[in-house]
């Protein structure tokens, strides 16, 4: 008779136990005990094998977490649900998740180990929108760069590439392993209300390039990218946030535009590519059915005729193009019969319990068949396991958060992105030379500003010039109007920041306010340059694309004469300047 060691016969009885008393037991007791190798080279394959329909689906969606009005810092019973119960391949993170680097870290590993502990045990996609510029969820203790059209401005591909590698490095060890950028839309139109600044300009060769090569810094850096808004969301005046917006342009048009730059992008190999909800009469004529439910889209324009192999994934399924037209459930379902693999869904557990539920249900009535399913399964593990050789995904997807500190927010990452700041920035214009000023010719200034006042006057308060800082209301009265000019009046000179002059036209109004006191006025463009349509009477005006802090220092510099503005126009000015106008040289 066989002897069994009493720790492992004591052990078999604790299975058995299981299998009897706790419902669902058996299949957790397989799927760990049969689970697949992840150093398997068929691991992919072995483990949709013995993945049950639940988690398949499971895997096709990326998901957000809240808690009410306050914020979401670890990980909660809507995450735990979600990952342990509905099987999600992935979590997105926003401004309510994020804090400090360190804390960041050790959300990202609450929400690996609770993947890790269930049944399939497949690692999530940590995700967040980090662009640069604007759209950056991550502010504290980060390596903030200036965005997308400074780096146009810039022309310089060495900048674009350096600014995805220390993004995605910074990420990376903070536990995040995708990063929704960069954005290839190309921004066309004066009039868009949601790309401006994300787009590295209005030429498509020039995004094309800057795309590309900050695609491959994320990439170098260990974190997947995922390039957007595909087919393009530049040539557009309505926000997919709020509405359907539509770009109603002929094929040839939309090919040799704004395709170019995603086209690029499948050349290079992109890990991922997001869908607009966008109408695209030119490719599906169907009245109101954006990009994202379209299968002439997603199928027949991005896979059959691009030849795109990768994953596609939605945009939000919550946003207003959505909501209002279909309801996130119907549209989920739309979505995978389209094409999409991976679903977003950022907000609300009703939503997003209801879209699973909704998949499955196709699923079980076969309107969606499995091997749709298994499709875009086997793509989003491929993308898990083999897109990043160095440090895959399911072979290390845990944040060492002691190194953090020594990997994010460096001196030397933030001297590449002040670096980004200075040769993107464009001095347009000079006329009455007023530049550069000095703090010993006029020792005192006026700094207002819409946004981020406070950081400009400190630019400004390093250099040695007394600042009073005004940050203006988002609706200026005439009375305020008036009330500034005469304060403007004791001062040597005025900074003003531009900010979405064209919908806030009181802020120009302001400016020419300024100019009839007689005292130097500089204007800095802290948004798209279409500003100076709103305000052709602006005597001296530079473009920095942003309001980051290195956006400030940028222009602290060209304006006191540090550093010479070296950027050149990355889109046309109607009426004014053509795209690639060169910065003028202060003398």
């Amino acid at each position: 008779m066989k002897i069994i060691p009493i720790a492992k016969r004591w052990g078999w009885v604790l299975i058995c136990a299981l299998l009897i008393v706790v419902p669902g037991a058996n299949h957790w007791i397989k799927s760990s005990l049969e689970r697949p190798k992840i150093q398997d080279e068929d691991w992919v394959d072995k483990t949709i094998d013995q993945m049950t329909l639940e988690e398949k689906v499971g895997q096709l969606f990326i998901v957000g977490f809240h808690n009410g009005d306050a914020p979401a810092y670890e990980m909660n019973q809507q995450a735990k649900r979600l990952i342990s119960q509905k099987y999600v391949g992935g979590i997105i993170l926003f401004d309510r998740n994020v804090g400090t680097p360190r804390q960041v870290g050790e959300l990202s590993n609450q929400l690996q180990r609770t993947a890790q502990t269930s049944s399939s045990g497949i690692p999530l996609l940590i995700s967040v929108d980090q662009e640069g510029g604007a759209v950056a969820r991550l502010k504290q203790g980060v390596t903030l760069f200036p965005g997308n059209m400074v780096l146009g401005a810039s022309r310089d591909e060495k900048l674009a590439y350096q600014a995805g590698k220390v993004t995605a490095s910074e990420l990376r060890a903070m536990g995040i392993n995708m990063d929704f950028a960069p954005s290839l839309d190309i921004n066309n139109q004066p009039a868009n209300p949601i790309i401006g600044v994300r787009s590295y300009g209005s030429d498509p060769t020039l995004v094309s390039k800057m795309g590309i090569a900050q695609m491959r810094g994320f990439r170098d850096g260990n974190v997947l990218s995922v390039v957007k808004h595909f087919p393009g969301h530049g040539d557009t005046s309505t926000d997919s946030h709020i509405g359907l917006p539509t770009v109603d342009q002929p094929y040839s048009r939309l090919n040799n535009v704004e395709l170019r730059p995603f086209k690029a992008a499948i050349k290079a190999d992109a890990d991922a590519i997001m869908s607009a909800h966008i109408t695209f009469p030119a490719i599906d004529p169907t009245p109101g059915l954006p990009g994202t439910l379209s299968k002439k889209v997603l199928t027949g324009l991005l896979r059959e005729r691009l030849g795109y192999q990768g994953v596609i994934i939605t945009d939000d399924m919550e946003m207003g193009a959505i909501i209002k037209n279909y309801g996130t459930a119907e549209a989920t379902v739309r979505a995978v019969k389209a094409g999409a693999d991976l679903i977003l869904i950022s907000h609300d557990l009703t939503r997003q319990e209801q879209s699973i539920n909704a998949v499955l249900n196709a699923v079980h009535k076969g309107i969606i068949s499995e091997k749709r399913i298994n499709d875009s399964l086997r793509r989003i593990l491929k993308m898990k396991a083999k897109k990043l050789d160095k440090d895959a995904i399911v072979k290390s997807p845990m944040a060492s958060v002691h190194q953090i500190k020594n990997r994010v927010g460096t001196s030397e990452n933030k001297s590449w992105a002040l670096r980004v700041a200075q040769q993107g920035s464009t001095l347009i214009r000079n006329q009455k030379h007023v530049l550069p000023l000095s703090a010993q010719k006029t020792p005192e200034l006026l700094v207002a500003s819409p946004v981020e006042a406070e950081e400009m006057g400190k630019a400004f308060q390093k250099r040695g010039f007394q600042t009073s800082v005004r940050s203006l209301d988002p609706k200026m009265d005439a009375k305020q109007v008036a009330k500034l000019r005469l304060d403007a009046k004791e001062m040597d000179a005025i900074i003003l920041g531009a900010y979405q002059w064209k919908t806030h036209p009181d802020r120009a109004r302001l400016a020419q306010a300024f100019e009839k006191t007689g005292k130097p006025v500089v204007v800095v463009g802290l948004d798209t340059p279409y500003d100076l349509m709103a305000a052709p009477h602006v005597k001296t005006y530079l473009a920095v694309y942003g309001y980051r802090p290195v956006s400030m220092e940028a222009a602290a510099e060209v304006i006191t004469g540090t550093s010479k503005a070296k950027g050149r126009l990355p889109v046309s000015i109607p009426g004014l300047y053509p795209a690639g106008t060169p910065s003028i040289l202060i003398k």
